[in-house]
């Protein structure tokens, strides 16, 4: 009898909700992550500015960046000042940023661009689920992917540490001139 109790009607459907806008599921590449012996996945990506970063203008001609946050992450606060002031430096190099925040914590985004200076356009992460996993696989923030000329992946940070300054300034030289 007490395995029967919580039997009964079906709950009634819930109501229908428009369902945000996700990236499409690519034709021509099935689903994997940045490697450094293959290139990279491709994407096409609208950020919230409404920029489009499409991988068939990008991948293989010219090197690009794309930096992953939070506005709860505590050691991006360290992280993004470095960034960005090494990408002052090569305004030539595309920038995709890529918010990691939800619902809950997605209406701070405007706010923490701001108060970091970010000048590169913001990708909503959970809009396009695909995109921030092929190029962020444990979803960590802070991350940042150096993609070089040649379409292939020339660093990949995670996290924060003294290193990372001169490590992103040599990857982002060697990105520019790398032909696989």
């Amino acid at each position: 009898m007490l395995l029967l109790s919580g039997c009964g009607e079906a709950a009634p459907p819930a109501p229908a909700t428009a369902a945000p806008s996700v990236e499409p599921e690519p034709a021509r590449e099935p689903f994997r992550v940045v490697s450094p012996e293959e290139r990279v996945p491709e994407f096409h990506v609208r950020a919230t500015d409404g920029t489009v970063f499409d991988s068939d203008a990008l991948v293989g001609k010219r090197p690009f960046v794309v930096v992953f946050y939070a506005t709860w992450c505590s050691v991006c606060e360290m992280k993004l000042p470095v960034v960005r002031h090494v990408l002052e430096g090569h305004p030539e190099i595309p920038v995709i940023g890529v918010a990691l925040d939800e619902a809950d914590t997605w209406r701070a985004v405007p706010g923490y661009v701001a108060r970091h200076s970010l000048a590169f356009p913001t990708v909503r992460g959970e809009r396009f689920p695909r995109f921030a996993l092929a190029y962020d696989p444990f979803q960590s923030v802070p991350a940042v992917a150096v993609v070089g000329k040649s379409g292939y992946l020339i660093d990949y940070q995670i996290g924060f540490s003294q290193s990372h300054e001169r490590r992103l300034r040599g990857a982002l030289e060697v990105a520019g001139g790398v032909m696989k």
